[in-house]
């Protein structure tokens, strides 16, 4: 699997937001003993807009409500310049602002355990998430709503 993602994605600027253990491209992890090129959160990435050509998100295999997948896809689309990837065990069937290029079911290793890959180019620009209803970045609305008082970093 990885060495297809990295056949697709030659000469193309990569972030991986979960990307603690990523062989390639600019690693993003909030978990600081992975040891990652950047450390951060995937649901407000430290990167300005269309940053770089193409976003990968292999979250922790977890179950993600809509509104957390839809951030995520939110805040990937907003730095990603050509497409999003999502690897995961859960299936997405659309999301605003990105549409669908090609969709697969890949078996990873030798048990039968399956992953969705789905490539998704971008649409439509709509930003990351400004406000949180429920799950884990309700944490973030205080700092959202106050931009000023949110030392954002940015990195190249």
């Amino acid at each position: 699997m990885e060495r297809h993602l990295i056949a697709d994605c030659e000469g193309l600027s990569v972030l991986h937001p979960f990307g603690g253990e990523s062989k390639f491209g600019k690693r993003v992890d909030i978990d600081p003993e992975r040891h990652p090129d950047v450390i951060g959160d995937a649901w407000l990435l430290p990167f300005r807009e269309q940053s770089f050509d193409v976003v990968i998100l292999d979250p922790p295999y977890v179950r993600l409500n809509s509104q957390l997948k839809n951030a995520l896809l939110r805040a990937a689309a907003h730095v990603a310049r050509k497409r999003v990837i999502w690897f995961s065990t859960q299936w997405i069937s659309c999301c605003v602002g990105l549409s669908t290029e090609a969709t697969w079911l890949v078996r990873v290793g030798d048990n039968c355990h399956v992953r969705c890959l789905q490539y998704f180019s971008i649409r439509e620009r709509r930003g990351p998430v400004k406000f949180f209803t429920r799950g884990p970045m309700i944490k973030y609305n205080r700092w959202l709503a106050q931009p000023q008082s949110l030392p954002l970093v940015f990195h190249d």
